[in-house]
């Protein structure tokens, strides 16, 4: 499977080890391990020489948090290519994947929504657009590039907390389109608390 990643016979063998922890900790076959691993890596255009360092987070990730090795495989097959397009590290997101799995947000669901809020804060429909506005948040930095994640989640966060439910859901909704409405929430309340930023630290 690595070799298929196209993985040259010394990076496969410097990602060994990594491999072998990750299968082990996930409870995994190697080769399925390795299957996934190679996945998320390429989806991040990460290089081989970083597999250590993935498999470091998806570890850390499935054993803090209600998921699992295969669970963030399928999250990541959906998520992982936004995610890199808009400079979104693998900590990022193998962090938000783990808050969301934690409130049964899995697997393809969880990555469905977490490509559909970064699509929509790069390029926001007229709504989102109006919402985003309307808190005073503002996507990019000065170099035109999209701010980190769990920043803007916290900014909304900060800047909707006062509001009553029915307001701050309504705006929430708007910026997150009405699939994503949920990830959208429970990744808002997360950073806001300030565990998303603790687990992705982790």
């Amino acid at each position: 499977f690595l070799a298929m990643a196209g993985f040259k016979p010394e990076d496969i063998v410097a990602s060994m080890p990594a491999m072998l922890d990750v299968a082990k900790a996930g409870d995994m076959e190697l080769a399925q391990t390795a299957d996934i691993a190679s996945n998320i890596l390429t989806g991040f255009s990460l290089e081989a020489s970083d597999m250590t360092r993935v498999g470091d987070v998806l570890t850390a990730a499935f054993t803090r948090s209600n998921t699992s090795l295969y669970m963030l495989g399928e999250t990541m097959k959906y998520a992982a290519p936004n995610a890199a397009a808009y400079g979104q590290d693998i900590e990022i997101m193998a962090a938000a994947a783990g808050k969301l799995g934690d409130a049964g947000i899995q697997g393809s669901m969880g990555g469905t929504a977490l490509r559909a809020i970064l699509s929509r804060l790069a390029a926001p429909p007229k709504e989102a657009a109006k919402a985003l506005d309307q808190l005073g948040i503002k996507v990019k930095d000065a170099q035109g590039n999209m701010r980190p994640l769990p920043d803007l989640l916290e900014e909304i966060h900060d800047r909707t907390k006062k509001m009553g439910n029915v307001q701050r859901g309504g705006l929430l909704k708007q910026i997150a389109g009405e699939e994503a409405g949920a990830a959208r929430t429970v990744l808002t309340q997360q950073a806001g608390s300030g565990e998303l930023q603790a687990l992705i630290a982790t």
